[in-house]
């Protein structure tokens, strides 16, 4: 897409504002006639303001816009939002986490319930476990947070914050009904896969429960590829056979009028088998790859207990606290017929485990009170988790008689030794407001201390040898924000807001171990990381009017001592990284310098009358590597969604049609040091239908990629490598659909 074209989205962006710039008369009461509904969040302050009152960027998703988009997964859930993404197509590990404004994995906090989703952590070819571990039926709610958020949130919430609510009793059970039951079904093209879920709520007296189970089966995601057979030229992608399971239960208790218990599990379960066709026939050290296949599962299960407050004590309004578990767990299993230099049948398999625990909990107190003309909310509070983490990785070759044969590394081993980190934290926030309510602030202060405590056992010491002893480590941060947001008039206002960021040394950074004496080889541990650091400002004017709103943000975000994985060690740089006392090339996690991403985001929607509507939204960013002067390929093209809907006068039905796009990446945007294939710019067609058949049956249907369009997203290229790009591109036209019947 050429600077012309990237002109002419910026300004279909931009309409919405001349639409309604003139009008001077906002008021709830016009805003409502014409169907537009105010959007609540509660990321953004940790409680619940109206959206346009709070100084940050920040979408909003219900059950409904879910449901109507036919989501199947995360990377779904933002196909929509300019600025947000969700990598792995093609990929046999299956999807990535959130990147928000060109920061990705770790350094973006996603919660489920107040529950950190379990990390991310890779090591070599055969252990990829990533953040896919919710499934999108059981969310009633999805809001995201932009920029730098620790003051809030703490540790990893470096580039922003993803939270996750899922469905309530009360979200089916209107007042006096005794009991509600749903059931959905659902077909996508695109995976050739079937859903169904079946949610029951009741209640009796001051007791409220939901029970809600979904089980989705599918196949690989389709492409465009057209080339089959095997090996690095494949574009079809690898045969997959998918199950995911998902169970949530929810028991609300109502003590009192002002009190509330509410006690909470879920458990989700992923199986994955592959094909991984496009790496047979390749060869390894001379040995050829005649079959390689997978099979990689992931669980999480949680249970939690919560207890709510409203009332009028001295020092809190509201009282909300939280204690919980969790678990999860990644196993990827790969199992391999090999041709030795010699012409010898092998057989190898590899078993890798990740595992995450976390115990945990948190209390947050809310007080509103006066002083003078200002009003102010007053939030604190305590945070508190320990997570026990571990990794594991095993196996062995076989010849063809089953006798074992030499591997290049010690088997069993661990990536890092076992390490239990504990987080503690403290929070404050002042919501002021003045000037009789033109003018609200929100400043906020978050101390953190966090200490790592690690376990060698014979499993890392024998998979490590000649490793240094692990070191524990413990360290402290304190992170501040304060947003103002200004009203000029009902329709217009202004906000700004600085927030600053961290992320603790990760445990697989700092203690890292492993030995490859026939590869010639070894990664070190580094005691002396730095937390990872940031600072964000963000600018931005609203419109609100009585037929459509529009928002214009500008940011800039700086990134400090930046954690490097696998890095050649520094003090083996005179020595071309060789350590002189055992020959081998080594790696070591480092702090890296400065990094600064910056950027502009609009978004705009307007009734227009009729039942049609319009919406749109871009997003442009870029970010360099300021030590390195490289620009950061982590960093998303400019990109835009442009939307035309339609909404019967019965209710009864309507349309959205919404065209994607995105502008090219070329060589001169591409770090030369970590290159990756330049993509070309995409236009994308889809159309969204859905059908009240009656008061409760619901309909929705989608038509996606319409025009049977060829495209790579920039954001899958990661994983392309030596492989045929083609494996990584998006399916083509395909159609979904759901039906949803209140029983």
């Amino acid at each position: 897409m050429n600077r012309s074209n990237c002109l002419w989205v910026a300004l279909l962006a931009a309409w919405p504002i001349l639409a309604f710039a003139d009008e001077r008369e906002d008021g709830e009461e016009a805003r409502a006639e014409a169907g537009i509904e105010e959007v609540m969040t509660v990321v953004a302050t940790r409680t619940e303001r109206a959206a346009h009152e709070v100084a940050a960027t920040v979408s909003v998703k219900t059950a409904e816009d879910i449901e109507a988009e036919l989501a199947r997964d995360i990377a779904d859930l933002v196909r929509f939002e300019p600025g947000v993404t969700v990598a792995g197509t093609g990929s046999r590990f299956g999807l990535t986490g959130f990147n928000i404004r060109g920061i990705g994995g770790n350094r973006v906090l996603t919660v489920v319930d107040g529950v950190r989703v379990p990390d991310e952590f890779s090591f070599g070819g055969f252990l990829s476990s990533r953040r896919d571990f919710v499934d999108i039926d059981s969310l009633e709610r999805v809001e995201i947070a932009r920029g730098p958020t620790s003051p809030l949130y703490g540790s990893d919430a470096l580039g922003g914050v993803v939270v996750l609510r899922t469905k309530q009793p009360r979200d089916y059970l209107e007042a006096g009904e005794p009991f509600s039951a749903v059931f959905k079904g659902g077909y996508s093209g695109a995976d050739d896969s079937a859903v169904g879920s079946l949610t029951l709520a009741g209640q009796a007296g001051p007791l409220q429960g939901l029970v809600l189970y979904t089980r989705r089966s599918g196949e690989e995601t389709d492409n465009k590829g057209s080339v089959g057979g095997i090996g690095a030229l494949r574009e079809r992608p690898d045969p997959q056979s998918i199950d995911v399971e998902n169970l949530v239960s929810k028991l609300t208790l109502t003590l009192s009028e002002s009190q509330e218990l509410s006690l909470g599990a879920d458990f989700y379960a992923n199986d994955i088998e592959s094909q991984v066709r496009s790496d047979y026939g390749s060869i390894v050290f001379g040995t050829r790859i005649d079959r390689r296949d997978a099979d990689d599962s992931r669980s999480r299960s949680r249970w939690s207990l919560g207890y709510r407050y409203d009332g009028e004590l001295a020092f809190a309004d509201r009282i909300e606290a939280m204690v919980y578990r969790q678990r999860s767990e990644s196993e990827q299993f790969t199992e391999e017929d090999r041709t030795t230099p010699a012409r010898a049948a092998q057989t190898r398999r590899r078993d890798s485990f990740f595992e995450q625990e976390i115990d945990g909990g948190w209390l947050q107190l809310s007080k509103a009170f006066s002083t003078g003309p200002l009003r102010h909310q007053v939030s604190y509070g305590l945070d508190y988790h320990a997570t026990e983490n571990a990794s594991l990785r095993d196996g062995g070759s076989f010849d063809a008689s089953g006798a074992p044969v030499r591997e290049r590394a010690s088997l069993p081993t661990r990536d890092f030794p076992l390490t239990e980190v504990k987080q503690l934290a403290v929070f404050l926030q002042d919501e002021i407001v003045l000037l009789d309510g033109k003018l609200r602030l929100s400043p906020g202060v978050r101390y953190d201390r966090f200490e790592a405590n690690t376990k060698t056992d014979d499993i890392y010491l024998t998979g490590n040898p000649g490793s240094a002893q692990p070191e524990d480590y413990q360290d402290s941060e304190v992170t501040a924000k304060v947003g103002a947001v200004l009203a000029i008039n009902d329709a217009l206002s202004l906000y700004g807001r600085y927030s600053e960021g961290f992320r603790a040394p990760p445990y697989d950074d700092v203690n890292v171990g492993f030995t490859n004496f026939l590869g010639g080889y070894k990664t070190i541990a580094n005691p002396d990381l730095a937390s990872e650091r940031s600072e964000g400002i963000e600018a931005g004017v609203r419109l609100r009017g009585q037929r459509g709103s529009v928002d214009l943000a500008y940011f800039r975000n700086s990134y400090r001592d930046f954690i490097e994985s696998f890095a050649v060690a520094p003090a083996f740089l005179p020595s071309r990284g060789i350590d002189p006392t055992d020959g081998l090339l080594t790696f070591q996690s480092v702090n890296r310098g400065e990094v600064t991403i910056d950027g502009v985001e609009l978004r705009g929607s307007l009734a227009i009358g009729a039942g049609f509507s319009a919406q749109a939204a871009l997003a442009y960013a870029d970010g360099e590597d300021r030590e390195a002067g490289t620009p950061l390929n982590s960093i998303e093209p400019l990109n835009a969604v442009l939307g035309i809907g339609y909404e019967a006068p019965s209710g009864r039905w309507g349309a959205n049609l919404i065209w994607t796009l995105a502008q090219g990446k070329g060589a001169g945007d591409i770090d030369p040091d970590d290159p990756r294939l330049p993509t070309a710019g995409y236009g994308v067609l889809d159309l969204l239908l859905h059908a009240n058949l009656t008061p409760k049956l619901r309909v929705n249907a989608g038509l996606f990629n319409l025009t049977d369009k060829r495209y790579l997203r920039w954001a899958d290229t990661a994983s392309i490598g030596s492989d045929a790009p083609g494996r990584f591109t998006q399916p083509g036209f395909n159609a979904g659909a759901t039906v949803r019947l209140e029983l």
